[in-house]
């Protein structure tokens, strides 16, 4: 395989999940966030679910696997995208983004509490930087709307930790399941749970089906669910593991970046240097486990 195409396959994805934060943002103009996140996966499990049938991929019928797949369903898609959904009414793309990236550094402290994984001096600098860097971003709160900023900067580290949570749970339970076999069940899961909460919570709110909100959903649901994780299994076999490490902070420096040009969102100067004492952090503990077996880092976005 050529380093041209994994270069493309690269920035193709760093490029696709960092511009998932503002099409959320974008859909959550026309449609109440739990619903739109709900319509999201119910479409993107209809897609995984034809390319299964496809190929003639079945899925297991292990009990494990369906008690893992129910888990996941509500702690690695339900819980932690209605957070993100509903945060983003309240605080910028380009911040959710930076809060959401700091998984490593929680999924670094969950491996040692279930799975015994060291901490080493690397990591525990990367993560009291990081969360330093949560701190000065909370102090900032006034700038960030009051309280429901501060509530929407704490939905989104809640759904950092939950992605986190079903991280560790993939890597302690999962066996050698396809790719995909391994996400549908989940999709569908957490689809129909999101969007029945969404209909019981947010009856009282109207679903526009505009053209912008709908070409919102149906991109994050064709590029930011399927293809992008299609693509993330495609280069995690072909590229080195510290290089893949790069998209822990490629992503929220470009979301910021094209939150910046698409919705002028502003960057305070205590977000600003928050978000780069997290990134810093996020690089410190993710490139220190380069030479490590790493837990797939996917979720929210």
């Amino acid at each position: 395989m050529s380093n041209g195409v994994k270069i493309i396959v690269f920035s193709a994805l760093c490029l696709i999940w960092s511009s998932t934060w503002i099409m959320i943002k974008v859909g959550l103009e026309g449609a109440p966030p739990v619903t739109a996140a709900g319509i999201r996966f119910i479409i993107a499990s209809i897609i995984i679910f034809a390319i299964l049938r496809h190929q003639r991929i079945k899925l297991p019928r292990e009990r494990t696997f369906l008690y893992l797949s129910l888990f996941l369903g509500l702690f690695q898609i339900a819980v932690p995208y209605a957070l993100v959904y509903w945060a983003e009414q309240f605080i910028t793309s380009g911040l959710t983004s930076v809060l959401f990236s700091t998984m490593p550094l929680t999924v670094a402290i969950l491996a040692r509490l279930f799975l015994g994984d060291p901490l080493t001096l690397p990591k525990v600098g990367g993560i009291l930087i990081g969360t330093l860097g949560v701190v000065v971003i909370f102090s900032d709160g006034l700038s960030l709307g009051g309280r429901e900023g501060l509530w929407g900067i704490t939905a989104v580290l809640l759904s950092a930790f939950f992605a986190s949570l079903s991280s560790i749970a993939v890597k302690r339970y999962s066996r050698a399941y396809h790719p995909l076999a391994s996400i549908f069940v989940p999709m569908i899961v957490g689809g129909i749970v999101l969007v029945t909460g969404g209909r019981l919570i947010e009856m009282h709110r109207t679903i526009r089906f505009d053209t912008l909100t709908v070409t919102s959903i149906v991109y994050l649901a064709v590029f930011g669910s399927v293809a992008a994780f299609g693509l993330y299994y495609w280069i995690i076999k072909h590229i080195d593991v510290t290089i893949l490490s790069y998209q822990t902070f490629i992503i929220p420096s470009l979301a910021c970046l094209i939150g910046w040009i698409f919705l002028r969102e502003t960057v305070t100067l205590r977000v600003a240097m928050g978000g780069g004492m997290i990134i810093a952090g996020i690089a410190l503990a993710t490139l220190s486990r380069s030479r490590e077996k790493r837990i797939a880092d996917v979720g929210p976005r």
